[in-house]
């Protein structure tokens, strides 16, 4: 299925039946209060789209996180809420989090295609964002496709965007754009991951790849911004990286404000000790994890030479962030040092 730019609806399908929401929210809630934070992020950056999906994410007062808002437009489905819990102890079943797979029924990005996806995660939530999937950038032959991702994370909520990875076939040219605004005591984990792929086996190159993530907090001043243009010349049909050429490239964000401690020190540390133990070959990986500006979080770079070894990268990086994470909440020490604030 194609979908097309349709006016007034970026990246909707040439059905107009498609450009109607799938509407499901018991109660605005806190979260209709909480999109001006997440607007003004996505305006700053230049973009004022409808979002074809836009979830948001409440605690209820039993503890559980729920789907307080859900607005699904094409290309983009949702299914049902699943409660995870990652400890053994049933006490905790109260705290689980809320999962949400996201599928989409486009088969892919294609030529001028505008994808806009929205995430609302207010206080104390938890949640976690999946795709069922794979996102195929198909091959163009002079337009771009531009994928974008708004995230808000209210203060002592957990929001995991972890999709799986974006394949870049023979030609594809696209523009993508992170935008995350965070409060104080939020915790998001975002991963960006790439692969190439030809299917003639050509080893023919991809057009562009213009990825950016911004990191804002709550007054929308900027805290970090991470962003690569790679073009076929300097790609050679594969992402280019240090000292050789990998076909797959990653990149896994812990984005927590630490202007107390040095749990963002802690968490790099853990990730890079974690990695040694996998002990991968230059030839076929490169990784390794730093603190980002204004200690608003952790980075963790990945390059490996096919999806195999970048999936046994990155599920590693995210066991050993998992692993820290749930340690700082349940009171294990820090380092006492202060960490660098942003001025």
């Amino acid at each position: 299925m194609r979908s097309e730019t349709l006016p007034g609806y970026a990246g909707a399908s040439a059905d107009a039946g498609a450009r109607a929401y799938a509407t499901s929210r018991a109660d605005a809630g806190l979260c209709a209060s909480a999109e001006s934070a997440t607007a003004t992020a996505v305006a700053s950056s230049g973009h004022t789209d409808i979002a074809q999906l836009d979830l948001c994410f409440e605690r209820a007062p039993s503890g559980k996180t729920w789907l307080s808002r859900q607005r699904a437009g094409y290309p983009f489905h949702v299914g049902r809420v699943l409660p995870v819990t990652r400890r053994v102890d049933p006490a905790q079943a109260p705290r689980a989090s809320a999962e949400v797979i996201v599928q989409s029924s486009s088969g892919g990005l294609f030529e001028n295609d505008r994808v806009f996806q929205r995430y609302v995660a207010m206080p104390r939530a938890q949640a976690s964002v999946r795709t069922a999937a794979a996102t195929i950038v198909h091959t163009m032959t002079h337009g771009v496709a531009h994928s974008r991702v708004a995230i808000e994370a209210h203060p002592e909520s957990r929001f995991d965007y972890l999709p799986r990875p974006t394949i870049l076939f023979p030609s594809a040219r696209l523009v993508s754009t992170i935008d995350v605004v965070l409060h104080g005591g939020a915790t998001v984990l975002i991963a960006d991951t790439w692969l190439t792929h030809d299917p003639t086996h050509r080893a023919a190159r991809f057009g562009m790849l213009d990825a950016t993530l911004n990191v804002r907090n709550a007054d929308a001043q900027l805290l970090a911004r991470d962003r690569f243009r790679l073009e076929p010349g300097a790609a050679r049909g594969s992402l280019t990286g240090v000292r050789q050429t990998y076909g797959a490239h990653g990149g896994l964000l812990v984005l927590r404000l630490d202007d107390r401690d040095a749990g963002n020190e802690a968490l790099a540390h853990a990730v890079n000790e974690a990695l040694q133990r996998l002990d991968m070959p230059l030839t076929t990986a490169y990784a390794a994890a730093g603190v980002l500006p204004c200690a608003c979080g952790t980075f963790v770079r990945m390059l490996a030479a096919d999806s195999i070894a970048l999936r046994a990268i990155f599920s590693t990086a995210v066991e050993a962030v998992h692993r820290t994470l749930d340690g700082f909440h349940e009171g294990a020490p820090r380092a006492s040092h202060p960490s660098q604030n942003c001025n």
